[in-house]
């Protein structure tokens, strides 16, 4: 593990700790569609977040490899903007489905959230050929529909 990863995982571990403290600013019983779209913008908040720090750590490139063309997205990307299509929907159908969250259920949910962005932040969803594969650091992708023929 990198350096950058230890320190993502502790930066996860310090959130975790500190959801707990400021469990009590949040109302006891949340909306379904709420706690799904603070969910997903957790999980894009905390892509981008890593890769600011991608970037910042590349101002100053090791080689000069070009970008490559590719037909894919961030599954992390994915995931959090389907969250946020799936809450807008649930709060746009009237959802008020009311969920009641103790301290340590919103400190897991925290925690988890963090860790399954943690898990796949190197996978990306490709369609042409379908499957989803690992890309270290995948800023370098030049996502297109299709790919222009050489």
């Amino acid at each position: 593990m990198t350096r950058g990863e230890w320190i993502e995982l502790l930066l996860i571990a310090v959130a975790a700790t500190g959801s707990g403290l400021v469990r009590p600013l949040f109302p006891a019983a949340l909306p379904l569609w709420q706690i799904v779209l603070y969910a997903s913008a957790l999980l894009l908040a905390q892509s981008l977040v890593r890769d600011i720090s991608i970037l910042i750590r590349s101002r100053h490139p090791v080689s000069n490899d070009p970008g490559k063309e590719t037909q894919c997205f961030c599954l992390e990307s994915t995931v959090g903007a389907t969250g946020i299509v799936a809450g807008a929907a649930l709060a746009g159908l009237g959802s008020s489905m009311l969920v009641t969250i103790s301290r340590w259920e919103f400190v897991i949910a925290i925690s988890g959230t963090m860790a399954l962005g943690f898990l796949i932040k190197d996978l990306v969803v490709s369609w042409n050929p379908p499957g989803v594969r690992r890309e270290k650091d995948h800023l370098n992708l030049i996502v297109r529909w299709k790919i222009k023929p050489k």
